[in-house]
């Protein structure tokens, strides 16, 4: 059981941190925003666009604004998702689900939908950012479980450093698949 449940614990945490990353990539192209001033890039040889940091800019990499590209017939990635002209969100749909969860209408003293997500790690997989969900969980099984429903300093810097643990671990697998890619 314990074993099984540290086995969701780290993959919801690589998952976390791997859509953080991706998310990283995306907004590395859009800069300030998705203008004719905001720059991709494209390769010799290719016809698509891409965001800083894609697998795709290995052998070439030449810096190029949106508009040109768009202008010059390129496409957007399929692998890095690249800005589109005015179309660059702030924050990704997830993110903003999770932040919804601080004002959710159902959070009280004794229990808060954005704590009780940060905080269990399994749940981000098994329900996601889903305050109603959270709460009957909470009410029907977490309470009992002893689970943390409330934001405290503590678990706030516990899920940090773990955050920054598995985001170590995911660097190093991913620079050691990018090397076997590479050969």
């Amino acid at each position: 059981m314990l074993a099984k449940r540290t086995l969701a614990v780290i993959t919801a945490n690589l998952l976390f941190v791997v859509t953080f990353f991706i998310g990283g990539i995306k907004s590395d192209a859009a800069g300030a925003g998705a203008t004719g001033d905001t720059y991709v890039y494209v390769t010799k040889t290719g016809d698509c666009y891409h965001s800083s940091g894609c697998s795709s800019l290995r052998k070439s990499c030449i810096s190029i604004s949106l508009q040109d590209a768009i202008d010059d017939g390129y496409k957007p990635c399929r692998r890095c998702f690249p800005v589109a002209l005015d179309t660059v969100p702030l924050m990704s749909e997830v993110e903003l689900e999770i932040e919804a969860l601080r004002t959710y209408e159902g959070n009280t003293k004794d229990f808060n939908a954005y704590a009780y997500y940060m905080n269990n790690v399994d749940l981000q997989i098994e329900i996601g950012p889903d305050g109603d969900a959270l709460l009957e969980h909470y009410i029907e099984q977490g309470k009992e479980d002893g689970r943390i429903a409330k934001e405290s300093g503590k678990a706030e810097e516990r899920v940090s450093k773990e955050s920054g643990k598995v985001e170590e671990r995911v660097s190093k697998e991913y620079g050691k698949l990018e090397d076997r890619i590479a050969k």
